[in-house]
């Protein structure tokens, strides 16, 4: 399956675990081991289209992810790690369930690093799948820092930095 393709797929997916984040379902399978872990604490920092920094914490919950996918519970969201096209979504979602802003950050390539650089959406939870489906398209088209770069101005998008905390 060419990898665009397998983007929209994984896409489609994320859009439909996010719904499921939402509503609280999960969906039941044991993971291999991998960079994220139950239990590990990561650090979001976030740049949005406007400059606007922000700042946050996802602590990971202690039971085993789920689903294909891997799905990693949080506090205020979740992570999705899917291994088989080496990306890594941290999703924050507190505050969007409460009228607020949701983030989602996304990360591909080397997933073993001590800071992650990726792609960020924003939005509420009405925005934030669209926006999201957004990221991954262009993270599979814009391959090289100077496209995605200038990808990220064109679409309004914002820059992330996905960090283990010790």
């Amino acid at each position: 399956m060419p990898l665009p393709a397998r983007r929209v797929l994984l896409s489609m997916f994320c859009l439909r675990m996010l719904l499921g984040v939402l509503q609280g379902s999960a969906l039941g399978v044991a993971a291999p081991a991998s960079p994220v872990q139950p239990g590990q604490v990561w650090t979001l920092v976030a740049t949005t289209a406007d400059g606007e920094t922000l700042r946050t914490v996802l602590r990971l919950n202690a039971a085993a992810p789920t689903g294909k996918p891997l799905s990693y519970r949080a506090d205020r969201g979740v992570m999705l790690l899917d291994t088989a096209h080496g990306t890594l979504i941290a999703l924050d979602l507190l505050d969007a369930r409460t009228g607020g802003l949701g983030l989602a950050c996304v990360v591909d390539g080397m997933l073993t690093a001590p800071e992650l650089n990726g792609v960020l959406a924003t939005g509420t939870l009405a925005q934030l799948p669209a926006q999201l489906e957004t990221v991954l398209a262009m993270i599979a088209v814009a391959r090289t820092p100077t496209d995605r770069g200038a990808a990220v101005r064109e679409l309004r998008l914002g820059t992330c930095t996905l960090m283990r905390t010790p």
